[in-house]
């Protein structure tokens, strides 16, 4: 498998390193050898995490289907404690996490709109940032397209508007090798089935000038977007490029592929066929 991390990437670890994706000290040794070792010590919790307004931590993201939206942590929800310690820094949440490792507990006191509460989430084995993605977003209505501007074909205003098809959403960028590598692939799907329904839309946070010099060059010969405020990026949590997602005509995504892989491309299309052979919500 091919992918390209995100330009983003830098900034958007300063933030994901509050995704409790924690190592214990033993793990800080690294080495090559010692990847397995390292996987196997490093616990996950499942939330993104910011300081709050006066203090504190809050919630700012729990991962659909994590151990923290199992034991029912929510968005905006402040942590308050941790095994029993006031928690005034995200920092001292991940320390927690790290100490207690996969398979144990971390006992948190929440507290939402004014009233606390005691929760006991399971730590698990990070999942990968692959996983995590699938986790949080298969299943789930894709989120609101924003700010998008027209680079080829014809983008709808909303993903709301492609409610009845099923949509290939795919996000690249010019300077992506593997995204070069996708492009005709999602050319050949848009020209085989887009008679039934299927529209594919590429989006990139390159300007609309270096996107549309790249999507002729490509020969991209179906709807293509500039991303350049990267809001719509952000909502669909890209971390890696390229990233598809696969929605069908409810507007739910189905799959998340990340990166390059043609021997996945067979298993791709099948779905598309399924995905297409479903009835039409009702209106």
């Amino acid at each position: 498998m091919l992918l390209a991390s995100s330009r983003r990437g830098r900034a958007w670890r300063a933030l994901f390193v509050a995704t409790l994706v924690a190592l214990s000290g033993a793990a800080l040794t690294g080495g090559a050898p010692h990847a397995a070792a390292e996987a196997s010590r490093r616990a996950w919790l499942g939330v993104e995490l910011e300081p709050g307004p006066a203090g504190g931590v809050v919630a700012k993201h729990v991962i659909t289907s994590s151990p923290a939206a199992k034991a029912g942590i929510a968005d905006g929800d402040q942590v308050v404690a941790a095994d029993g310690v006031p928690l005034e820094d995200p920092k001292q949440l991940v320390a927690r996490v790290a100490l207690a490792g996969p398979g144990n507990v971390v006992n948190l006191r929440i507290r939402r709109g004014g009233r606390e509460r005691d929760v006991a989430p399971t730590l698990v084995p990070f999942p990968g940032q692959d996983q995590i993605l699938r986790l949080d977003k298969i299943g789930t209505f894709a989120p609101a397209w924003r700010s998008l501007t027209t680079v080829a074909g014809t983008v709808p205003a909303s993903v709301g508007a492609l409610r009845g098809n099923v949509v290939l959403l795919d996000f690249w960028a010019t300077w992506c090798g593997p995204c070069r590598l996708m492009a005709p692939q999602l050319s050949k799907w848009h020209a085989t089935y887009a008679a039934q329904g299927l529209r594919v839309v590429g989006v990139t946070t390159d300007s609309v000038g270096v996107a549309t010099k790249t999507a002729q060059a490509l020969s991209m010969r179906y709807a293509v977007a500039s991303d350049a405020s990267e809001s719509t990026s952000a909502a669909y949590g890209v971390r890696a490029l390229p990233t598809m997602f696969v929605i069908d005509k409810k507007g739910v995504i189905r799959e998340v592929v990340v990166g390059y892989d043609p021997s996945r491309h067979a298993e791709i299309e099948k779905l598309l066929q399924a995905l297409l052979s479903e009835p039409a919500p009702s209106p």
